[in-house]
């Protein structure tokens, strides 16, 4: 669909680059009530889909009284469901040209009814959210999918015989359409005894915001569902699970924390990995993690895992054989409510089982720990990896985040960004055993993105590599950003600047160089928040900014949204050269680019008493060799095998060295080096 410009945002379109070689198709946007509270914002993207067809599928939240492009979303004939006020979630489908096909709709009259994920694995459509029909109020009832369940509906059943959803109660559900939007089944599950804080689903840290929740299918139509969880009571209380309220689907879950009985009001924080079969039989739930050791005494209230964290996921993916990746980080709770983040007695160990860890090695790492894991179908840890900081100073938290990965040949890639590592030292690196460095964040460079590229059968650190701008940084704080890996490219949705409400694509080749990035959007009235961006083999990218107002896509692609609520927008780009393998000797302006980042390589510690780190972009160097200053060779230099090379000084005299850098590419760069004794 195209909408013609209006002219206020004539001057906007300036900024869309002339060089960009892709083009946008069209968009459409929802809108709706918000939230009461500021920042409260209630119209939303999840998720996005192609298919193999490139139909285009979208799921979200969204406010009460509904619009569609402007018009009233007119999906029920009741007018009280169509203005409740509390959000409902939507599922949609749109044909490669834009026309939506159907849609589904989930709405409590007295209740969020939250959209957790959604994906599409060859002819089916997977859903989950969270929706529930309870309370004394006469008239409540649950609009689940184009049927209105009232609460006198369910008081007519007798109570030995009410199923989710013509039942009283809570619940986390997972369903699956045909590409048609026929419903093919689904299944509702609820907790008891051990319960949840929140209320009786699966979903135990959603209050009343939207926290999507990563779930798959996999090839044999298993679900599976990992989501955060607090939860009360000693180990010898059991999590009860029922499935579908059927007491033959009942399970009895037993999980690590607290083995005093005086402790039993005390909140305990995790995560739960749920695998269901296609019959919604539970197979295996298990806790993210297992153990804790190191978190301060004075919070030591039980004896297996301490409340006093709090788990982040931004990222599920599978490869071919149903193995699966799960990334995101760790915070210690000194960093949420200032409880002394001092006292604890580093390192801290978060234990995913009694083998593999997350270690966080000091203060300055503890606000952000990132993980990576690989299990295997039963749940099994295969291996874990994890970003380490060391920052220079004491006042400085690392602020490092990992968000979605993809899983690639023999790969998966993370992406990520990092802020505020604003003194000289500040480093990033990826293994326990090998500073692997990211460049020193100086002072200027408040912000930036990168990848980071794991061997997904070991999970050893294979390369990363950023994203050269100072302010560039990954979409992923308020979405599942996650790389497109496919033609020999890595494509990664970045921001110039969140607070200029610029977004673009990020581009590398699988070797690790930098391409380009291009900006795709011009400036919206407001921009809130991202959505998953989504690219396909075609070279077809959907993005799904949340705006308030107005966004030019182009000069005939432009959504005049509410300018006082939110608008989920969505819109389809092509760009001919993600559908085509790149080859980096074709790149346009690639040595230009290359010549430029040559001039940002330094050597730290500069002077040093032995060792010294070569900083900057040397992906594609050939070897190092130290001069005198007399242009005299002494020697070549070894450096520790990784892409960022560590240089030993110690067999030279105290002096002044020359330290020429060369690159397979035929070009050198010398540095000087002060040996100190």
């Amino acid at each position: 669909m195209k909408h013609r410009i209006i002219p206020f945002l004539a001057l906007a379109l300036l900024y869309v680059t002339a060089t960009a070689q892709g083009e946008w198709k069209w968009a459409h946007y929802w809108t709706g009530q918000d939230g009461n509270s500021p920042g409260d914002y209630y119209n939303k993207i999840i998720n996005t889909a192609f298919d193999d067809e490139g139909n285009i599928y979208v799921y979200g939240t969204m406010g009460g009284s509904a619009a569609f492009d402007g018009n009233t979303f007119a999906f029920s004939s009741d007018a009280e469901v169509l203005n409740g006020h509390m959000r409902p979630s939507l599922l949609a489908k749109f044909d490669t040209t834009g026309n939506m096909q159907w849609y589904k709709v989930v709405k409590c009259s007295h209740s969020e009814a939250v959209p957790l994920w959604m994906e599409v694995v060859d002819d089916k459509v997977f859903v989950s959210g969270d929706c529930s029909i309870y309370g004394s109020n006469a008239n409540a009832w649950l609009y689940y999918m184009d049927t209105l369940i009232t609460k006198y509906q369910i008081s007519s059943i007798p109570q030995n015989i009410q199923k989710p959803p013509f039942a009283f109660g809570h619940w986390t559900w997972f369903a699956q359409f045909d590409l048609n939007g026929n419903l093919l089944d689904n299944h509702f599950a609820q907790t008891f005894s051990r319960e949840s804080l929140y209320g009786n689903r699966l979903v135990g840290s959603l209050t009343n915001s939207v926290l999507p929740t990563p779930c798959h299918t996999d090839n044999d139509g298993n679900y599976y569902i990992f989501t955060p969880i607090q939860y009360y009571g000693v180990e010898s209380a059991p999590y009860t699970i029922v499935v579908d309220g059927d007491s033959d689907k009942t399970y009895d879950i037993y999980l690590p924390g607290n083995a005093d009985p005086s402790c039993t009001q005390s909140c305990l924080n995790n995560a739960m990995l749920y695998k269901f079969s296609p019959d919604g039989d539970l197979l295996f739930a298990k806790t993210l993690v297992d153990s804790t050791d190191g978190i301060a005494p004075s919070y030591n209230i039980c004896d297996t895992i301490n409340r006093y964290f709090y788990t982040y996921f931004k990222g599920m993916s599978f490869d071919e054989d149903d193995n699966m990746y799960v990334s995101g980080y760790v915070r210690l709770a000194q960093h949420l409510n200032g409880q002394g983040g001092e006292l604890h007695e580093y390192p801290v160990h978060i234990w995913w089982d009694s083998t593999h860890c997350l270690t966080i090695n000091d203060i300055s790492s503890a606000a952000y720990c990132n993980f990576i894991i690989k299990y295997d179908t039963s749940g099994n840890v295969v291996w874990c990896n994890q970003a380490y900081t060391r920052v220079a100073s004491s006042d400085i938290f690392a602020q490092t985040h990992f968000y979605g990965s993809s899983v690639h040949d023999n790969s998966v890639f993370v992406c990520g960004d990092a802020e505020d590592l604003f003194n000289a030292g500040s480093v990033i690196y990826f293994n326990n055993d090998t500073d692997d460095f990211i460049d020193r964040f100086a002072p200027e460079q408040q912000t930036r993105g990168f990848y980071v590229e794991f061997d997904r059968n070991n999970g050893s650190y294979v390369r990363h590599s950023i994203i050269p701008n100072n302010t560039l940084s990954v979409l992923g704080q308020n979405s599942f950003a996650k790389p497109a890996v496919s033609n020999n490219q890595i494509v990664i949705s970045a921001s110039v600047d969140f607070s200029d409400k610029k977004f673009g694509l990020a581009r590398w080749c699988t070797s690790g160089d930098f391409i380009d990035y291009t900006p795709i959007t011009s400036f919206p009235d407001q921009m809130i928040g991202t959505g998953p961006t989504i690219l396909n083999d075609n070279g077809f990218v959907i993005v799904s900014p949340q705006i308030k107002g107005s966004i030019a896509f182009s000069e005939d692609v432009v959504v005049n949204g509410d300018a006082e609520h939110s608008n989920a927008v969505f819109a389809l780009y092509h760009d001919p050269r993600f559908a085509q393998p790149f080859v980096p000797d074709d790149t346009v302006g690639i040595d230009d680019y290359y010549r430029n980042r040559e001039s940002d390589i330094y050597l730290y510690p500069n002077p040093t008493h032995g060792t010294t780190t070569v900083c900057g972009y040397m992906y594609g160097y050939q070897n190092i060799e130290l001069y005198d200053l007399q242009g005299r060779k002494l020697g070549d230099l070894v450096g520790n095998g990784s892409q960022i090379p560590t240089l030993d000084l110690t067999p030279y005299p105290a002096g002044t060295y020359l330290v020429k850098i060369n690159f397979a590419r035929g070009v050198s760069v010398t540095r000087k080096v002060v040996k100190m004794e």
